[in-house]
């Protein structure tokens, strides 16, 4: 299930293994995110301001539909 989406700063990001970590912009929730999830540019950098969806599968959470701010 996906929620609405938010904003917040990538804290985070290994182009080599395409995983990194978004900081909510309350900082109350740090968000794991695939490169797959990225649009509308090819990468993101560290401290790059996003907005994005949160994805609920399995006990997991994930950010979904990350694209630049």
């Amino acid at each position: 299930m996906r929620s609405i989406l938010k904003a917040g700063k990538v804290m985070s990001f290994d182009p080599a293994q395409g995983l990194g970590v978004i900081a909510s912009c309350g900082g109350e929730e740090h968000v794991p995110f695939h490169a797959q999830a990225v649009r509308f540019v090819d990468f993101v950098a560290a401290g790059q301001l996003v907005i994005y969806a949160i994805e609920r599968a399995d006990g997991a959470v994930r950010a979904v539909e990350v694209r630049p701010a």
